[in-house]
């Protein structure tokens, strides 16, 4: 055992019996000092700490080597012969080094799920915007075709009808309207002349005529605007621009 020595971490330049002091406040030179050896060992956490350089006792002080000790306690030793100055520096912790690369990898792919989403929601965003422009411009183009019908046929037969279109291009359904508490005798003149399958076939091949609407298959109604009964039902399949009724 040691006996109220002090322990102290001297350079593993240390050779046979001579060492040079390296305090600020010594002088410069050399001296000849007795080392003592007696098998000195250095136990860290229960293991021998192995070293080339053996520790010694010098005026009841143990010297151990200071690269033993720098291995133990992971720290980079460096000496310097030219200023002889020994440069002690912390070695990077290995796993700390490797929880931080971890850690930076997972923040990389956080940040590139990240991004990814954002795009998608600017994508989304931008295609909702396009998307309902285009559905405004087909409501317009509709609202448009609805006027152009009224102006064409709303007195057709000297007989006041009300036509109404909703849809889209793919589909719209027309409503065409009459008030046969007005009209009863006119309607079912024409009725019996064909005229009013007529009318229906005419606004059909007109919607058609419209660019915007040329694919578009067609169901609708002919209605008795005075107590809201249907006369007629009627469709028209674009694919072959056939037209059916159904009394």
């Amino acid at each position: 055992m040691f006996k109220k020595q002090y322990l102290a971490i001297a350079s593993a330049l240390i050779l046979s019996t001579t060492l040079i002091p390296t305090s600020s406040q010594a002088a410069t030179g050399t001296k000849n000092l007795q080392a003592k050896y007696n098998n000195i060992k250095v136990i860290y956490n229960g293991a021998a700490v192995p070293t080339t350089i053996e520790p010694f006792i010098v005026n009841g002080t143990t010297y151990i080597p200071l690269r033993m000790m720098a291995g133990v306690f992971s720290k980079d030793v460096a000496w310097d012969g030219a200023k002889y100055t020994i440069t002690v520096k912390d070695l990077p912790n290995s796993q700390h080094a490797n929880e931080l690369a971890a850690r930076d990898a997972q923040i990389r792919s956080l940040q590139n799920t990240i991004d990814s989403l954002n795009k998608e929601i600017s994508d989304l965003k931008n295609n909702k915007k396009n998307n309902n422009n285009d559905d405004d411009d087909i409501q317009d183009a509709l609202d448009d075709l609805e006027d152009d019908l009224n102006s064409d046929y709303d007195d057709y037969k000297d007989l006041k009808w009300e036509i109404s279109l909703s849809g889209d291009e793919d589909d719209i359904d027309v409503e065409i309207e009459i008030d046969l508490d007005k009209y009863q005798d006119e309607f079912d003149e024409l009725d019996d002349d064909g005229d009013v399958e007529a009318l229906v076939e005419d606004i059909i091949k007109d919607i058609w005529d419209d660019k915007d609407f040329e694919d578009a298959d067609i169901t609708g109604e002919v209605i008795d605007s005075d107590n809201d009964d249907t006369i007629y039902e009627f469709e028209g399949d674009a694919s072959d621009e056939d037209i059916n009724f159904d009394v």
